[in-house]
C-alpha cells in the first residue's frame, strides 16, 4: 500500500476517435448523492445515461455489485462506451462495525465491475470513485496538501477497502489494458446530501429549528476547528464528465484545494437563516484520533482537463439548506 502512484498519461480525446464514445454511459450507483449528480450532469452534456441501483428502484437497471452475474447483466444490457462506478458503502463508522461488508461491497464489487468490463466491454472507459481517506493521517504537518503520488496510509476499514480497490484498478489497467480513471474524492457538499455528513446534519438541525419557531439553536459540534476540503458535488460531477470525455487515465484528486473549518461551515449556514446559531463543542461527537486538517491538491486534474471548482462554498451551503427546507 506504500507504493507511489505514477503520473497519469496525458488526457486523450476519444469523442471523435472511438465508437465507444457514442454508446451510453453506465452509472453504477446512480441513486446515491454523487451518483445522482453525476447522472444529471452527464445527461446535460448530451450523453445517454443508464443508471443502476441495488434493487433497480429509481434507476434503469438493478445491479447489486456484490453479485457478478448482476454486474454482467447490467454491462450487457447497457452496452456502454463508458462506465462510472460510484456504488458502495461510504460510512466510516459503519465500516468499523462491519469491516467484512466494506470489503465485500467496495472491493469485491469493484472487482466484479472490472472483471465484467474486461470480458464484456474491454474498449469502454471506466471511472472509479475512490476516497481521500486512502491517504490516512499525514506523516508530518508538511504533508498538506495531499498529492496523488503520496503513499496510502488508510486507517479505517472503509479507507482500506478503497485503497485495495485502487490496487485492483492498477492491476487491470496494467495487465488487461483497460482505460481507468480513479478519482480520490474529498468531502462533498451540495443539495441532496444526507444527514450522515456534517454540513447536511447542520442544515437539517437549522431547518428543524426554523420549523419549531426557535429563536436560538445550540448546535453540537465535535471539534469546530477541524478543517476539511469541501467540493460541491456538481463540480465533482463536472470533473467526472470531463475525464470521461477526455478518456483520461490515472489517479486524480477531486477537491477544492483549500481547507474549511466546521466552525466556518456553521457560520455560512447561520448567515442564511433567521435562527441564531450557537456552537456547542461536544468532544463525544469527534472521533478519537481524527485528523485536524485535511486538504488536497487538484493540480493533476487541472493539468489533465483544465478543471477548476466553480461553485463557491457559500452557494453550496445555501443550496443545501434550501434543499433541506424542501424535505423537512
Amino acid at each position: 500500500m506504500g507504493e507511489r502512484e505514477p503520473r497519469p498519461v496525458p488526457a486523450r480525446r476519444v469523442r471523435d476517435l472511438s465508437p465507444a464514445a457514442n454508446r451510453p454511459t453506465l452509472v453504477i450507483g446512480s441513486t446515491g448523492f454523487v451518483g445522482r449528480a453525476t447522472a444529471a450532469h452527464l445527461r446535460e452534456r448530451g450523453r445517454t445515461v443508464i443508471g443502476t441501483s441495488t434493487t433497480g428502484e429509481g434507476a434503469d437497471l438493478a445491479c447489486d455489485i456484490r453479485d457478478p452475474r448482476a454486474v454482467d447483466r447490467a454491462i450487457t444490457g447497457a452496452d456502454p462506451g463508458s462506465i462510472v462506478l460510484v456504488a458502495g458503502l461510504a460510512s466510516i463508522p459503519g465500516s468499523w462495525e462491519d469491516p467484512d461488508a466494506a470489503f465485500r461491497v467496495n472491493t469485491g464489487g469493484a472487482f466484479n465491475v472490472l472483471d465484467g468490463m474486461r470480458r464484456l466491454a474491454p474498449g469502454a472507459h471506466l471511472l472509479v470513485a475512490s476516497s481521500a481517506g486512502v491517504y490516512g493521517p499525514p506523516a508530518s504537518s508538511g504533508d498538506m496538501p495531499y498529492t496523488e503520488d503520496m503513499p496510502m496510509r488508510a486507517v479505517s476499514p472503509y479507507a482500506a477497502s478503497k485503497a485495495a480497490t485502487e490496487v485492483l484498478c492498477r492491476q487491470f489497467a496494467a495487465q488487461r489494458g483497460l482505460g481507468i480513471a480513479v478519482c480520490r474524492i474529498f468531502n462533498q457538499v451540495g443539495p441532496g446530501q444526507n444527514a450522515a455528513q456534517a454540513p447536511a446534519e447542520f442544515s437539517q438541525e437549522i431547518v428543524r429549528a426554523e420549523r419549531r419557531g426557535d429563536r436560538v439553536l445550540r448546535l453540537r459540534v465535535g471539534n469546530p476547528a477541524i478543517e476539511r476540503d469541501f467540493t460541491d458535488v456538481r463540480d465533482s460531477a463536472r470533473a467526472f464528465g470531463e475525464l470521461i470525455d477526455a478518456g483520461a487515465t490515472g489517479t486524480f484528486n477531486v477537491c477544492s484545494g483549500t481547507g474549511t473549518s466546521l466552525a466556518k461551515i456553521v457560520e455560512i449556514l447561520a448567515s442564511n437563516t433567521a435562527v441564531e446559531v450557537e456552537i456547542v463543542t461536544d468532544p463525544d461527537r469527534s472521533p478519537q484520533g481524527d485528523i485536524l486538517r485535511v486538504y488536497g491538491s487538484n493540480d493533476r486534474l487541472r493539468e489533465a482537463i483544465g478543471w477548476r471548482p466553480e461553485v463557491p462554498l457559500e452557494r453550496s451551503l445555501a443550496d443545501l439548506l434550501d434543499d433541506w427546507r424542501s424535505r423537512e
